[in-house]
This record gives structure tokens, C-alpha cells and sequence, in this order.
């Protein structure tokens, strides 16, 4: 590994002035806060102390719809009725168990405790724990880019993708994404590639008020039973198989898309993510 990656501090490659939430704030407005600012994870904090508290990302918030343990807050707490559960607290919803690093750290380090967990990425504190940067795998896709070399799409990829159809329900498509802790669900027809599901696009469907228009009577599932083909998003980023990583990752940051579809012809061979690509780096 070399430049930053040796020497470098994580101040050096993190996102500073952090947009953060009070813990009373509600998830809808969590979640408008997410889509307007284009991120998929927020910091929770004390609006006193500005100490952290947790973390609320686009994944929690497919966790809430339906898609895992979360949902209970809206079928049992609520009854049922989505409008209710979103103007709840987001502390509701956050996760406590925020992976951090210290302001002091290298971004050697930061790379390794992202890499070594399932989360796309870590925020930084300083010594009272208040928040002052944040890092994702997106931030360290420059340096895969310089360090790619000759490698291949195919020798980093997923093959064998899980995948959905435009018919399936929404409801469906969520608890596929939180079972697997997928971010993204590629939509096919007929072995063709359609589309792509995330979670970006689901809290933009909820957050630009898509989600709103299926409600009559408040109930979760007039939401649930959307179809996919009314979420996802209509095209996807795409590499032929035998191209090279470093293809793929300037696609990547010139579409600021996390997630580069391996192609065979119309064919849906493979999925090669940030997090694949980060990894690369210390290959």
C-alpha cells in the first residue's frame, strides 16, 4: 500500500462538518435530511453535548419497512400505520454500536477497520467523542483507482448475483436486502438487466413523498405491496466482463454510483461494489 495509505491521516480523506441529527429529531425527517444532502448515513448526537449516539442509515430504514426486526416498530408499536411510525424518534431506529476511529488515526487504519466489518464506512471522534469527520469506502476508491493496475472486473466481482424481478413487491425486495445485508438488488426481465434497487432509492421513494401517494388509509402495506419497477432506478451503471477494475472504478466516481453490473453481452454475469473494489487495495 503506498501514499496515504502508509502515512496519511484519516483527517486527509474524510468528509468534514459532518450533517448530524438530535436523537428527538423523527426518522421522516432523518430520512428528508438523508435524501437532500445525498447521504445514506447519518450521526446521531446530543444536541447539548454534540457527543455521539448512534447512527441511522438508508439500511435501518429498509430494516423499518419491512425488510427485518425493525418493522416491529411500525406493526406493533404503531399498529401498522407508517405515517405514525415515521414521525416516532429516530433514536427508535439508530444503531449504538457505531464503528468509529480517532481523529489521531492513520487512513491505513480506517481502511483496515472497514474493511475487517460489513459497514461502508466509519465515523471520526475526537477524544469526547464528538464528531468531526466522517469516512465511507467511496473515500478510498481513488486509491484503489491509482493501485489497480492490470486487474480484472472478473477476478473481483460477485458472481452468481441475487437478484429480483419489476413485479416483485417492494416488501419482498426489502426483506431480500436486509437478510443477505445487501445495499443493492438488481432488477432483471428475461435474464436481462432492467434496473437496479437500493437503499438510496428506496429513502429517496419515502423521502421525495412517492412513498405518500400509495397511502389511503396510513396502512404499511399499501406501501409494501409497490412494485419494484416504481423504485429502482432505470439503468445501471455497466462493464463487460473482461474489462479492467480500473474501468470500472472510474465509472464508479464519474456516475458516483457505488456499484458497477458485470455484463456477458445483455447478460447479468456478476456485481462488483466499492467495498470489492477497496479491497483490492490491500490485495
Amino acid at each position: 500500500m503506498q501514499g496515504w495509505s502508509n502515512s496519511g491521516s484519516i483527517m486527509d480523506i474524510a468528509t468534514l462538518n459532518v450533517v448530524t441529527t438530535p436523537p428527538t429529531s423523527t426518522i421522516k425527517s432523518a430520512i428528508e435530511r438523508m435524501v437532500e444532502h445525498r447521504f445514506r448515513r447519518l450521526p446521531v448526537t446530543d444536541s447539548g453535548s454534540g457527543r455521539l449516539l448512534g447512527i441511522v442509515g438508508s439500511s435501518d430504514i429498509v430494516d423499518l419497512i419491512g425488510g427485518g426486526g425493525k418493522y416491529q416498530l411500525i406493526s406493533k408499536a404503531h399498529s401498522g400505520n407508517f405515517l405514525s411510525a415515521i414521525n416516532d424518534s429516530v433514536k427508535r431506529v439508530m444503531n449504538t454500536d457505531v464503528l468509529t476511529i480517532n481523529s489521531g488515526a492513520s487512513a491505513r487504519e480506517g481502511l483496515k477497520k472497514v474493511l475487517a466489518s460489513k459497514r461502508g464506512g466509519l465515523v471520526i471522534v475526537d477524544r469526547e467523542n464528538k464528531v468531526v469527520g466522517i469516512v465511507t469506502e467511496r473515500d478510498f476508491i481513488e486509491t484503489a483507482l491509482e493501485e489497480a493496475g492490470t486487474k480484472k472486473v472478473a477476478d473481483l466481482m460477485t458472481p452468481n448475483v441475487v437478484t429480483a424481478t419489476p413485479g416483485t413487491t417492494l416488501g419482498d425486495a426489502a426483506k431480500i436486502m436486509v437478510r443477505n445485508s445487501f445495499r443493492r438488488l438488481p432488477i432483471v426481465s428475461e435474464d436481462r438487466l432492467v434496473g437496479m434497487v437500493t437503499t438510496r432509492t428506496i429513502i429517496d421513494f419515502i423521502g421525495q413523498n412517492g412513498a405518500f401517494e400509495k397511502l389511503v388509509t396510513n396502512d404499511i402495506v399499501e406501501i409494501l405491496k409497490t412494485r419494484v419497477s416504481e423504485v429502482m432506478a432505470h439503468s445501471a451503471a455497466t462493464v463487460e466482463r473482461g474489462a479492467e477494475l480500473k474501468t470500472a472504478i472510474e465509472l464508479m466516481l464519474s456516475t458516483k454510483e457505488g456499484t458497477v453490473c458485470v455484463v456477458e453481452g445483455d447478460r447479468l454475469a456478476g456485481i462488483l461494489t466499492e467495498r470489492d473494489a477497496t479491497r483490492s487495495i490491500a490485495l
